[in-house]
């Protein structure tokens, strides 16, 4: 689990920007999203699988446009978690020949996607090191989290991501803040549509944040130290994968209702693309 918010929280969203391909020939236009790494134990031998939104990686996810992914760049700050106060340092990485993994057709309507950076997904370092902070994939909230109410309506949230504001994206990330709406432990709904396996927040959301990790400060069991001061302690989980916001009009740029993915649901897709997820339960 995670204890607080710090930079390194912060610096673990990365900005995306994604190159497609069309009959062998590079497109000019160029898609943007945020993503983060998760990190499935410790150590430099951990497996590292980068997360975001399936419609950012994905050019055929909402239209069949016959295009390919060609190119995942990835950029952002790394803060090295033993020297908080040292200014973070600037990174660059490219996934040249990027392996997708998305859930089967039976789940289309789950806008997830995870890239491991690792072998047959090898990462190119263009600038810096090759480091960026990652999540640890113990912090994901299994089902029970939901279904017990540890992960529950008006818990607090926060995103970071990389928003696109009048068509530019800001080199540094930042955090937005805002409540869980919605009950986990059913379907999404606005008006008459549902969105299975979705939660909605109130949580103002831009282009550019879709894939930023929504994580959620939920009651810690107390220790003897909680029961002595009478104080009840927090921790932080990763709830799930913000998917966007909830348009009033098809050109809203950004919207104070947004929606994000649960992390159960990720934890299998991570199952899928060979993470070691043993103590998360998912569906």
């Amino acid at each position: 689990m995670l204890k607080q918010i710090d930079a390194t929280t912060l610096y673990s969203a990365v900005r995306l920007a994604v190159r497609f391909s069309e009959y062998g020939e590079l497109r000019q236009n160029v898609g943007i999203g945020t993503g983060f790494v998760l990190s499935d134990g410790p150590g430099r031998d951990a497996g590292r699988y980068l997360v975001t939104n399936r419609h950012v990686v994905d050019p055929n996810y909402e239209k069949d446009r016959r295009w390919q992914l060609a190119e995942v760049q990835i950029r952002g700050y790394f803060q090295h978690p033993r020297d908080p106060q040292s200014s973070p340092e600037w990174q660059e990485a490219v996934l040249a020949t990027p392996v997708v993994h998305t859930l089967p057709p039976s789940a289309w309507h789950v806008d997830l996607a995870v890239l491991p950076l690792g072998t047959g997904n090898a990462v190119e370092v263009a600038v810096g090191s090759g480091r960026f902070n990652s999540l640890p994939v113990r912090s994901l909230a299994s089902q029970r989290d939901f279904h017990e109410s540890r992960v529950t309506v008006g818990r607090q949230i926060l995103m970071p991501g990389y928003p696109g504001i009048q068509e530019r994206v800001a080199d540094r990330p930042i955090l937005v803040g805002g409540v869980i709406a919605s009950d986990p432990r059913f379907p999404a709904a606005v008006g008459p549509h549902e969105m299975r396996d979705e939660v909605l927040c109130h949580a103002f959301s831009w282009e550019g944040m879709s894939g930023s990790p929504v994580l959620c400060l939920v009651p810690r069991a107390p220790s003897w130290d909680d029961m002595e001061s009478g104080e009840l302690s927090t921790e932080i989980v990763l709830a799930g994968v913000n998917a966007g916001h909830i348009k009033v009009r098809d050109d809203a740029a950004a919207g104070a209702i947004s929606r994000f993915v649960r992390s159960d649901v990720l934890a299998g897709l991570l199952r899928q693309a060979g993470a070691n997820i043993s103590n998360i339960l998912f569906p």
